[in-house]
């Protein structure tokens, strides 16, 4: 089982709820890009394939699944957390370097980093 965080364009907005019905979330960026920067982020993450990235430490254990809009554009990445006392922050740190926001699914709401016990 895992708790599941959905990295996207989001708008700026105080609550998941404020999210405009007819927003359209655009791609997040290029998929060789993407991968770059979460590799700076989180340097000892473990590429798997094109699509598939691993974090497993004595703390962290995620994985980042990228979803595609084409062959290039990454639509959104999902963080799957597995368990781990730092997962939660180590997913806040990847936000901050990436520049994104995200949804989460445990509590319905963003994604901000310091509720970091209600999800998981």
């Amino acid at each position: 089982m895992s708790w599941d965080i959905f990295i996207q364009d989001l708008p700026e907005v105080p609550s998941i709820n404020d999210v405009p019905v007819d927003f359209q979330p655009k791609p997040i960026g290029a998929r060789e890009e993407l991968i770059r920067s979460i590799l700076e982020a989180i340097p000892f993450a473990d590429l798997v394939d094109n699509d598939w990235l691993f974090v497993k430490g004595d703390d962290i254990d995620i994985s980042i699944q990228l979803h595609m809009e084409d062959a290039a554009q990454v639509r959104y990445m999902v963080v799957h957390v597995h368990g781990g006392e730092l997962s939660a922050a180590c997913v806040g740190a990847l936000l901050r370097h990436l520049g994104l926001r995200a949804h989460d699914t445990a509590t319905g709401d963003l994604f901000d980093g310091f509720s970091l016990d209600e999800g998981l």
